[in-house]
C-alpha cells in the first residue's frame, strides 16, 4: 500500500492538538496518495449520488431521516478530504496555475450541463446562463477553486489563525445578507474550516489514531451520533435542518435567524462526531472500490446529469416512497451508479476533457 509522506513546508513545526480525537494538525505536504484516503473517497461519493437520488421524492420519515444523516457529514467530510490533497496546488513555491484552471473548466461545462438538464425538467431551456450565480452541485467545483486561490495567502500562515478565522468568519458570514449564492459564497464560506482542516492535517497521523487507540472510542460517539439524528431528525430537527446546506440565516426563518451561528456551530460539532467515526470504519488496506475512489470528480459531475435525466424521464415519480424496500433499493442503485461511473474507460475520456486547457497552452503562467 502506499503510503503518504508529508513534508513541512516552512521551518518549525506547528502543531494543533484537537481535545476530540487528538489528532494532530500540521502545515505538510503531501507526496503520494494512499488506499485509505480512496476508500474514504469512495463511500463519501457514493454518499454524494445517494443523497442527490433522495432529493426529488416527497419525504417520508425514512427517506427524510437517511436524507438529512447523510446531509449532515457527507460534505464536510468529502470537502475534508480535498483539503488533504490540495496540497500540490502550490509546489516549489509556486502556485499551479493549471490545476485552477482545470478545475474552472469543469465548472464552465457542469454548468452548461446542469442548465440543459434542468432546463428539460422545468420545460425550457434558457439562453442565458449566470456562471457568477450558483446554489446547485456545481458549487463544489466554484468554492474548490476559491479555496485553491486561497493557498498561497494561508500556506506561510500560523494554522491555529486560519483555522481560528476561517470558523469565524464562516459564523459571522451567515449574517452577511451580500453572502449568497453570488459566486458560491455562503457555502465557500460556511465549509471553508473543513477544507483547510485537511489542507493542514498529517495523514499517517488520522490513520493512526483513527484504527488504533480512539477507534472504539470514535465508533461508538458517531453511532450514537448518528443514531439521533436518524431517530429524531424528522419530528425534532427539521426547523435547523436547513443549516447543513451552508446557507445564509435568514432561510432558517425569522425565529432562528438571531441564532444561526450557535445552530452551525453546533452542526460543526455534530459533523466533526459523525465524520470521525466514519472515518475510522473505512478500511486501510486496498478494497475492490480503492481506484473508483481516485476519480470522484467524474462520477460527481456525471452522475447529476443522469439524476436529472431520469428525473425528466419520470423515474422518480414512479418511485414508491412509502416504501423501505423502494428507498434501500434506490440507495442500491445509487451504489452501482458510482461504481459504473468509476470505470477504467469513462476515466480515459473524462482526464481527456479535463485537460483540455492544457493542450490549449493554458497552463502557462505559474506564479508565485
Amino acid at each position: 500500500m502506499l503510503k503518504t509522506v508529508k513534508q513541512p513546508v516552512k521551518k518549525g513545526r506547528i502543531t494543533i492538538i484537537f481535545h476530540l480525537g487528538e489528532f494532530m494538525m500540521e502545515s505538510t505536504t503531501h507526496q503520494e496518495r494512499s488506499a485509505y484516503f480512496d476508500n474514504l473517497r469512495f463511500v463519501l461519493i457514493f454518499l454524494v449520488v445517494a443523497g442527490h437520488f433522495l432529493l426529488p421524492l416527497d419525504k417520508t420519515r425514512f427517506s427524510n431521516n437517511i436524507f438529512y444523516l447523510i446531509y449532515t457529514f457527507h460534505m464536510p467530510c468529502f470537502i475534508f478530504v480535498s483539503g488533504y490533497f490540495s496540497t500540490h496546488v502550490v509546489q516549489n513555491g509556486r502556485f499551479r496555475a493549471d490545476k485552477l484552471i482545470q478545475i474552472l473548466w469543469l465548472y464552465i461545462l457542469f454548468k452548461i450541463m446542469v442548465h440543459v438538464t434542468e432546463g428539460l425538467i422545468d420545460g425550457k431551456i434558457g439562453l442565458y446562463i449566470d456562471f457568477f450565480e450558483e446554489s446547485g452541485a456545481p458549487w463544489y467545483l466554484l468554492a474548490l477553486g476559491l479555496w485553491y486561490l486561497s493557498i498561497p495567502f494561508i500556506r506561510e500562515l500560523d494554522p491555529r489563525t486560519v483555522m481560528a478565522g476561517s470558523i469565524i468568519i464562516s459564523l459571522l458570514s451567515g449574517y452577511e445578507g451580500s453572502v449568497d449564492s453570488t459566486l458560491a459564497l455562503d457555502r465557500t464560506l460556511a465549509f471553508a474550516p473543513f477544507f483547510y482542516a485537511g489542507y493542514y492535517m498529517n495523514g499517517k497521523k488520522i490513520e493512526d489514531r483513527l484504527h488504533k487507540s480512539h477507534k472504539v472510542f470514535l465508533l461508538l460517539l458517531s453511532f450514537f451520533t448518528a443514531s439521533f439524528l436518524f431517530l429524531c431528525t424528522y419530528d425534532l430537527l427539521m426547523p435547523y435542518s436547513n443549516i447543513v446546506y451552508g446557507i445564509n440565516y435568514h432561510r432558517l426563518g425569522p425565529e432562528l435567524y438571531p441564532y444561526g451561528g450557535l445552530i452551525r456551530i453546533v452542526w460543526y460539532i455534530v459533523t466533526i462526531c459523525i465524520s470521525l467515526g466514519f472515518m475510522a470504519a473505512v478500511p486501510k488496506k486496498r478494497t475492490v472500490f480503492t481506484t473508483i475512489g481516485s476519480r470522484t470528480l467524474q462520477i460527481y459531475i456525471l452522475h447529476r446529469i443522469i439524476r436529472d435525466l431520469l428525473q425528466y424521464f419520470g423515474f422518480f415519480n414512479r418511485v414508491n416512497v412509502h416504501s423501505k424496500l423502494w428507498i434501500i433499493g434506490l440507495l442500491g442503485l445509487s451504489f452501482l451508479l458510482t461504481a459504473v461511473l468509476g470505470n477504467r474507460w469513462l476515466a480515459v475520456v473524462f482526464d481527456a476533457v479535463r485537460r483540455i486547457p492544457d493542450r490549449l497552452g493554458m497552463k502557462s503562467g505559474q506564479r508565485r
